[in-house]
């Protein structure tokens, strides 16, 4: 069986869609006849495309540039580009009557999307849009009931085993701090939260930055730190590396939502510091990795006009603490 998905374009979205892409691999390689091989077909745009590497089985990539979805014309363009045939069903998880159009452009035998707009003139199968108030991943789930038999309870799903990228992280465990920027600087106040440790491993990134400054302001900011601590910067410019770190690290705090998604799919135990998420719409409710979040608009983390850290950091220091004592005790 061929199968192709058209996965969404936001970074966040398509991790939420792992969820249906799980079950669709699972339980298809259930139906196959003996000579049978599923090939999944995943179309996506190229901006973060490399987070599909983190699914736990093969696929076939087929990235398409964010101007081939302009219009009907340049989608068909892309699509003469892909190397597939003989596909037999085309899922599209996006809303969109470009993508939509997909399924035609590959000759797809059947092709699935949702009933939206004009969308119905090229699908063969639709379902109603989601709900209101439904999580985009339970969303996103419901297509997989256009393609097989049964469909069970949404799973809790997880990456791939990786590999680390510090070979040390036995003896030297170590927790990823992802600094946010304040008018252009990376904001101070965490050297508060920092300050409370000792000799610990910490690294630090922030992703806000260009690429190109990340290193150097890192770099500036470890002079302004305590002396007690070992400090590493990281560069964050791929998200399978990204993956690699926070996968074998103690905890990772963030601001950021799309990797605090990519961090709780490779099952790390993740802060996330929450100015305007809706957990219950887009939370990685069904990732491996706990979440804990901490909601700038919850009036108990805010003193006057300002989030109260203070709390935040405190329960921040109790965890890595203790885990760090665990693991020493272990080694």
């Amino acid at each position: 069986m061929n199968l192709a998905i058209k996965v969404p374009n936001d970074l966040k979205d398509k991790i939420l869609s792992f969820p249906l892409l799980h079950i669709l691999q699972k339980e298809l390689s259930k139906e196959l006849k003996e000579d049978e091989v599923l090939k999944i077909h995943l179309i996506s745009t190229k901006k973060g495309i490399d987070v599909l590497n983190l699914l736990p089985f093969d696929a076939y990539y087929h990235p398409i540039a964010n101007e081939d979805s302009k219009n009907l014309f340049t989608m068909h363009r892309a699509c003469s580009n892909f190397r597939m045939v003989d596909i037999d069903k085309f899922i599209t998880t996006t809303d969109t009557f470009t993508d939509a159009t997909i399924g035609k452009n590959i000759g797809a035998k059947e092709s699935i999307g949702f009933k939206i707009g004009k969308n119905s003139w090229v699908l063969n199968k639709t379902i109603p849009p989601s709900l209101e108030g439904q999580h985009f991943s339970d969303k996103l789930y419901a297509l997989a009931k256009t393609v097989l038999d049964s469909v069970p309870e949404i799973p809790l799903v997880k990456s791939r085993e990786l590999s680390t990228l510090y070979a040390d992280y036995l003896e030297n465990p170590y927790f990823v701090l992802n600094l946010n920027l304040v008018k252009g600087e990376i904001e101070l106040e965490w050297i508060d939260l920092i300050s409370l440790f000792e000799n610990k491993t910490i690294v630090l990134m922030c992703s806000e930055l260009d690429i190109n400054f990340q290193n150097p302001e890192l770099l500036d900011f470890i002079k302004q730190l305590p002396k007690n601590n070992e400090y590493k910067s990281y560069v964050y410019d791929s998200n399978i590396e990204f993956a690699k770190l926070v996968s074998h690290s103690v905890c990772f705090i963030t601001h950021d939502s799309p990797l605090m998604h990519i961090s709780s799919y490779c099952r790390a135990h993740t802060f996330l510091i929450n100015k305007k998420e809706n957990l219950q719409k887009t939370g990685p409710i069904h990732f491996a990795g706990e979440v804990r979040n901490f909601s700038l608009n919850d009036p108990t983390f805010k003193s006057g006009p300002k989030p109260n850290y203070s709390r935040i950091f405190d329960e921040i220091y109790e965890f890595v603490d203790q885990r760090t004592k665990v693991e020493e005790e272990e080694l």
